[in-house]
């Protein structure tokens, strides 16, 4: 009999993960067709502006792609449960796909063709990271979940900062319009790829359960969890805001790329690293440990000190904590989720963090208008911590129920 590989690695980290028959076609597949998500936005932006509209448009035509996939992923992520995977991913991302290269040929002036096509193509696009987590369960033994969710995390923090630069090397090369068809043309080709593969073919939604219009938030449980992910969100888009007013203060704006990037491969390097602890679940004083530290990395960064090379090393003090954190949750969401609505219970958390983000970034514009970089910052630090005080009482709630149950 053929060793298991898995048995024969002695960690419990990227390479037992990677292992698993399927993982890295999966993976690899998964990330290509999330590109959208993390570079349409800054594609769509580029070409409006090249097309002659202003900033105020072309920020309001971005932001709308970026409003409906967050509404979209739910919805899209409720028919996968109840249809598969195959025909609903394929079919939103050729509709998101087609909707951006009506994006890159639209004259801007033609603002309500403009604003329906950014809806579409956001609403659209295929939940592609609650499709993958639902896989997990079935493909990954219970054992290298946690591990596989941080790796997932860990990697989709890495294209959030390479979407960006092919975006940007592809506008150089050929223009926005060129990026934006590009970016749709992988969107679909690793779409085709995940949902072409045994698992993704082989995935058989469960029976449908009695219908609510709620769907899994319907678990008090599960709405606790998306409350903190909805406040770890808003500390992530006040960062971005954040990191640009900073440069802006000394005069170069290339430097809040540096900051993101920075913050991007700390994320990356903790999820790696938490991918080689041992165990399948993570307790919740673990859990509570990595939301408080992801809450004080951003304490210093308040300080906002003059010096790119310091902003840099602090920017991957947090970012070291948010893979493992957002691998943990995703891990205990998946092991404790109605089997009938996986893909939509990844896909309300997904949103959530969405959501949260677009809040931080409002809510960070004005506090850097008028106060700096600094005080965008400290709302970070708030959400965060509001995060961490929403979790702490999420548990406390579910340890007193546990005797109640029993």
């Amino acid at each position: 009999m053929k060793a298991d590989p898995i048995r024969r690695d002695p960690h419990f980290g990227v390479r037992a993960v990677l292992a698993v028959p399927h993982v890295p076609h999966l993976l690899l597949a998964s990330l290509v067709g999330r590109l959208p998500v993390a570079s349409a936005p800054l594609a769509i932006l580029l070409c409006a502006v090249a097309a002659g509209s202003g900033y105020l448009w072309a920020s309001v035509v971005a932001g709308l792609y970026g409003l409906a996939a967050t509404i979209g992923q739910p919805m899209l992520g409720r028919l996968v449960d109840r249809h598969g995977q195959r025909l609903p991913l394929i079919a939103a991302a050729t509709t998101s796909a087609t909707a951006m290269i009506a994006l890159a040929v639209l004259d801007p002036r033609q603002r309500l063709l403009t604003a329906g096509a950014s809806v579409a193509a956001g609403f659209a696009t295929p939940p592609l990271e609650g499709a993958l987590r639902a896989l997990w369960s079935q493909t990954v033994p219970q054992r290298l979940q946690t591990a596989a969710f941080s790796l997932d995390v860990a990697a989709q923090s890495l294209l959030f900062a390479l979407g960006p630069l092919l975006v940007s090397a592809t506008v150089a090369l050929s223009g926005p319009g060129t990026a934006l068809m590009l970016i749709a043309a992988l969107g679909v080709a690793g779409t085709w790829t995940m949902t072409t593969s045994a698992p993704s073919r082989a995935w058989q939604p469960p029976p449908a359960g009695p219908t609510n219009w709620m769907g899994p938030m319907r678990s008090r449980e599960l709405r606790g969890i998306a409350g903190v992910l909805l406040l770890v969100g808003t500390a992530l888009g006040a960062q971005g805001v954040a990191g640009t007013a900073w440069a802006d203060s000394l005069g170069d704006r290339t430097s809040a790329g540096v900051l993101l990037g920075a913050f991007s491969a700390g994320s990356c390097m903790g999820g790696l690293a938490f991918s080689r602890r041992r165990g399948s679940r993570v307790g919740d004083r673990t859990l509570l440990g990595l939301v408080a530290g992801f809450t004080l990395g951003w304490a210093p960064l308040v300080v906002a000190p003059p010096s790119l090379a310091v902003m840099a090393l602090l920017a991957l003090v947090p970012g070291l904590c948010l893979s493992p954190l957002l691998g943990v949750v995703f891990e205990r969401a998946g092991r404790t989720a109605d089997p009938g609505c996986l893909t939509e219970t990844f896909s309300w958390l997904v949103a959530a963090v969405g959501i949260g983000s677009a809040i931080g970034t409002a809510l960070a514009g004005p506090l850097a208008d008028h106060h700096g970089a600094a005080a965008s910052y400290a709302l970070a630090l708030l959400a965060a911590a509001a995060g961490l005080g929403r979790l702490a009482t999420c548990l406390a709630a579910a340890a007193r129920a546990v005797p109640n149950t029993a």
